[in-house]
């Protein structure tokens, strides 16, 4: 899950593009497009992905330097990974909690937070939330994930507003993919209008020059997608672990749970030995802390009432990057051995 949280910084370019741009309105239609594109990656995804152990971190440096990120699970109940990412023209963050509804042959997630997109160049600070997630066919037929309902933008700083709406799929596959929205000014008067298909592309249309701006398009799917676990290129390289990289690694990094490399060699048995050993170690650990009345306080992040929104949300208290690159974990928490 916190590799899950990196992968909606893939189309990034998309926020270098806003930052860059004069048209408020056109910066906002960029940012909902950068929203949108995070579920691209999820067509065909339809496997559990590993829960991260309390504490547990990913991070993402790129050798290009396009961005950078860190992860961790802040909360065990109920489980929360929380992100940050950022460059020379944005910062972004944002968490994993859902409340999830069981169907009986089908399961929905609604994500009750708040995701935060600041753009450097012009200060704009945006927030957005996303649509509700369907799994169908859980039971019987071929199972897949829709999303639908609105997912609304707010620009505090210009005052414009946004929403995007996913329509959702009937049985017949009616409305699969299509989504459609707007972006309005400060007045309430409609700029842009949005079109677009979340598989495929998202436009954004001028709503008084009639000019059409393709704002999405996805990447390509690569060699063997359906017969890689339907993982994009993007997803591929983020568990990959090269030895240049190890003394930067806290030990708390996901790429060093023993676990998850038994299963990626397809030692399934030891696997399931390591992940039950480490989870565990994290039941004994949680009974420790409460016969010592403590409780888990994050790294990283910090619970606090954002100014904007009124909401509790994790952010980023800052040092992850100084600390890696000093390269003394003395005083990191071990998990996983």
């Amino acid at each position: 899950m916190l590799q899950r949280l990196c992968e909606q910084l893939e189309y990034y370019e998309l926020l270098n593009k806003a930052d860059e741009c004069t048209d408020s309105c056109l910066r906002l239609a960029y940012c909902v497009a950068f929203g949108a594109s995070a579920f691209y990656s999820s067509i065909g995804r339809l496997k559990k992905p590993f829960n991260p152990v309390l504490g547990e971190t990913f991070e993402y440096l790129p050798v290009d330097g396009a961005f950078r990120f860190i992860s961790e699970q802040v909360s065990h109940h109920p489980p929360i990974s929380a992100g940050y990412g950022e460059n020379s023209h944005f910062q972004w963050y944002g968490d994993t909690d859902v409340k999830t509804s069981f169907w009986g042959k089908s399961m929905e997630m609604k994500a009750p937070g708040t995701s935060h997109i600041i753009l450097k160049k012009h200060g704009d600070h945006i927030t957005y939330k996303r649509p509700t997630i369907s799994i169908q066919n859980i039971i019987i037929g071929t199972m897949y994930i829709d999303y639908y309902g609105d997912m609304p933008y707010t620009n505090h700083t210009t005052k414009e507003t946004a929403n995007l709406e996913f329509k959702q799929r009937s049985w017949t596959g009616k409305g699969a993919y299509e989504m459609e929205g707007w972006v309005k000014d400060k007045d309430g008067k409609i700029r842009y209008k949005l079109i677009g298909r979340w598989d495929s592309h998202l436009k954004a249309i001028n709503e008084d020059t009639k000019e059409e701006i393709t704002l999405w398009t996805p990447h390509p799917k690569g060699d063997k997608f359906e017969e890689q676990y339907s993982f994009m290129e993007f997803t591929k390289q983020l568990n990959y672990l090269h030895a240049e990289l190890l003394p930067y690694l806290p030990p708390t990094d996901s790429r060093l749970r023993p676990d998850q490399r038994a299963l990626e060699f397809g030692q399934r048995e030891l696997a399931a030995d390591e992940k039950h050993r480490i989870e565990e170690k994290q039941r004994a650990r949680r009974r420790e802390m409460k016969e010592a009345n403590q409780v888990h306080v994050p790294r990283w992040f910090e619970e606090v009432t954002d100014e904007l929104t009124g909401e509790k949300i994790y952010k980023y208290k800052g040092g992850y990057f100084e600390y890696r690159q000093a390269r003394n974990f003395s005083d990191s928490l071990n998990i996983f051995s």
